[in-house]
């Protein structure tokens, strides 16, 4: 059992401080910037399951997200079912279905793999836009229920905040733990030298299963809350530029990590709500210096934020003074 530390005093006060902001804040501007924050950090969390840890570069995870909506919507609005039981239902359906579709591309490596990954969401978009029962190229709509939890539909913001800051804590946890086990260190040799992964006998196959399947389920479960937070859905979700919501932080904040996709949310996000509030004056011109931030950084930090900070000598020495306090508070030596 790990020993208390300054690390985990900070981390419990950087969670109380998340769980009183609601408290504080009225602004239902300020609010949803923050669920949309901890949504598309989950996002990314799921994302680089495939992407990171494994090495599949995947930009259809848009693709994914929108099954998990649309199951959600026409559950809720067909059967009655709530968001919560359908959430259980999208993470297996639409973690086996992407998983058995995409296994027969698992031999592709590189960017054969991440056209694929195009593919299917593009089939997936005319799919929905010409299907009626799904509402075709008007989507559905979401009723609200307020005060009904089943439902998962309230006017407010505040039970939508604490459920996103929720999902964030769990998908983050989930990451750590696969990261530290066995099957991370299967992904992580897969991502490193696939031809070594063979030679020391992971069943390459199996484990890009497996990551499809985890990734694609856990994306699926952000397609849900987001469908019943945002009350409608279309076919446009399936737009593969959506992805970028969920790739960007990862390469932004270090791709390959835990902490840098959910590091790289939390800046991306605000920054890029900020700037379309800022430039609103002149249309697209956001997105120009939304842009030409990011490449700046990909250009001078090819490895992300985190790639940079585990190499720096601020490290170091963040590390030598939480060491220092660590010894004087809980008397190690």
């Amino acid at each position: 059992m790990k020993r208390l530390s300054i690390r985990h005093l900070l981390v419990a006060l950087l969670l109380l401080i998340l769980a009183i902001v609601p408290a504080f804040i009225n602004t239902v501007y300020i609010l949803g910037i923050f669920v949309t924050t901890f949504y598309v950090a989950c996002g990314t969390l799921a994302w680089s399951i495939l992407g990171g840890l494994t090495g599949q570069i995947s930009l259809g995870h848009a693709g994914f997200m929108g099954l998990g909506s649309y199951i959600a919507a026409l559950l809720l609005n067909h059967l009655g079912l709530s968001p919560w039981i359908s959430m259980i239902v999208a993470f297996f359906a639409v973690g086996l279905v992407t998983a058995i579709l995409l296994s027969p591309c698992f031999v592709l490596t590189g960017p054969y793999f991440t056209l694929v990954t195009i593919a299917f969401t593009e089939a997936f978009r005319n799919l929905f836009t010409n299907w009626e029962f799904a509402g075709s190229g008007q989507g559905l709509l979401v009723p609200i229920d307020d005060g009904n939890v089943m439902s998962m539909r309230w006017i407010s913001k505040v039970p939508y905040y604490y459920i996103a800051l929720i999902m964030v804590i769990l998908f983050y946890i989930i990451l750590k733990l696969i990261d530290r086990s066995k099957l991370g260190y299967a992904f992580k040799t897969i991502r490193e030298d696939e031809d070594t992964a063979h030679a020391v006998g992971i069943n390459t196959f199996k484990y890009k299963f497996i990551a499809t399947f985890l990734s694609s389920g856990l994306i699926a479960v952000v397609g849900v809350f987001y469908v019943t937070y945002i009350g409608y859905i279309n076919p446009d979700i399936f737009k593969n530029s959506n992805s970028l919501d969920y790739v960007m932080p990862a390469i932004i904040g270090g791709i390959g990590s835990i902490s840098g996709p959910l590091l790289g949310a939390c800046i991306l996000t605000p920054l890029s709500e900020w700037l379309s509030a800022a430039l609103s004056q002149v249309s697209g011109l956001n997105l120009v210096v939304y842009a030409a931030i990011v490449i700046v950084v990909i250009l001078f930090q090819p490895n992300g934020i985190m790639g940079w900070f585990t190499h720096s000598k601020l490290r170091k020495k963040i590390n030598n003074s939480f060491d220092k306090i660590d010894s004087k508070l809980f008397k190690r030596k």
